[in-house]
């Protein structure tokens, strides 16, 4: 069982035009290595069967409405958490992974409409890995 529990906190933030890289593009499956930052835009991408940090594991779209300051956090927890098991195929307590989430700024949320969450995992030893976790039972 994991002795230690982190959930790296990134946000998202709108940016001006959609690249490659842009964190509004990101798919399940697609790797990517550590971004510079509290607020990201971009990302650099990596194949997942090189060197990569972190892949993404589940996308889904918060709900319309006001910002949600309050349960913001807990609600892309609950999302992220929710999908772990069904892509990796471990329950993420007994897994190697950790997991991570990109989410929304109000900026983003309000010019932009963004309501996208992105779940990604990485080593919770911070290492690289190749290869993708799908279905890896790790």
């Amino acid at each position: 069982m994991k002795k230690i529990y982190s959930l790296l906190i990134v946000l998202l933030f709108v940016a001006g035009c959609s690249t490659k890289g842009n964190v509004f593009s990101l798919g399940v499956g697609d790797c990517f290595d550590d971004p510079d930052g509290i607020e990201i835009a971009n990302v650099d991408l990596v194949d997942c069967n090189e060197a990569h940090t972190n892949e993404v594991y589940a996308t889904a779209d918060l709900p319309d409405g006001d910002y949600p300051f309050g349960s913001l956090e807990s609600d892309v927890w609950d999302i992220c958490y929710g999908a772990f098991e069904s892509f990796v195929g471990e329950e993420y307590e007994w897994s190697i992974y950790e997991i991570g989430g990109l989410w929304p700024t109000q900026d983003s949320w309000e010019k932009a409409d963004d309501r996208e969450v992105v779940c990604y995992l990485y080593d919770m030893f911070g290492g690289t890995k190749t290869g993708t976790a799908a279905n890896s039972g790790l």
